[in-house]
């Protein structure tokens, strides 16, 4: 299935269970957002060295809706949000001291839809898991600020993959502040299935610096996140009166 067909599959998910919650049927809904740290392996070994490679830290939030779980079996989400994936690296001098750190940025808008499972411990703090799906797509990144470089073996623009899908999967700990709001702290981990970025093999190119001929191998790399986040959710309770 093609990324762009998943993520339209997802909207249209999204889209009916958020009119079953809206019309006619208690609802959460809520904000969330916090600290990621996110990973990338590139196939070709660039950037990606035990010597050189380093997370990419950055900030996500969501907007989310929720059904009502009024006996706390587990409930349907779906949120929509902005989260940076990518990757960092360091270089070092001669002398192996520590000079730079750089980074690629993809900034991608993320439909995401699951299921949650409240453990029910009847504890202050109640831990839940999660489970999801996640459409993403890229719509923009920083791959141009490494143009002036003149080189060949960093990412460009040209061979990122816009439409991307992964899997959610996580849990937390809510707190319940009125009949009406929760509070919660959340931790997931979200691997992706497609590639963010794949470049084919490029053969007889001419290096900038050196003037010679060379040729790159196939370059792919799939995102990876930890992300962190707080959130709270309020209760939009629909009550019938005979």
């Amino acid at each position: 299935m093609m990324p762009g067909v998943s993520l339209k599959i997802l909207l249209s998910f999204s889209m009916l269970l958020s009119a079953n919650i809206v019309f006619g049927q208690s609802m959460w809904f809520g904000i969330k957002g916090g600290a990621a740290m996110n990973f990338q392996r590139w196939s070709d070994g660039s950037f990606s060295s035990s010597s050189n490679s380093s997370p990419l830290f950055s900030l996500n939030g969501d907007l989310f809706v929720e059904s009502y779980d009024e006996e706390k079996k587990g409930s349907l989400y779906a949120q929509l949000g902005f989260h940076t994936r990518g990757s960092a690296f360091r270089f070092f001098s001669f002398n192996n001291t520590f000079t730079d750190v750089q980074g690629f940025k993809f900034r991608n808008i993320v439909l995401e839809l699951g299921a949650k499972k409240p453990m029910n411990l009847g504890k202050e703090f109640d831990p839940y898991f999660i489970l999801g799906v996640r459409g993403e797509y890229t719509v923009g990144t920083n791959l141009d600020d490494y143009l002036s470089f003149g080189s060949l073996f960093y990412p460009v623009n040209d061979f990122v993959r816009k439409w991307l899908a992964g899997v959610t999967i996580g849990g937390g700990f809510e707190t319940r502040l009125s009949d009406l709001s929760n509070v919660f702290v959340e931790i997931s981990l979200q691997p992706d299935f497609t590639n963010q970025y794949f470049q084919p093999p490029l053969f007889n190119i001419i290096d900038p610096w050196t003037l010679q001929t060379i040729n790159i191998n196939q370059r792919e790399e799939r995102n990876l996140s930890f992300e962190v986040k707080v959130g709270a959710r309020f209760l939009r309770k629909v009550e019938y009166i005979d």
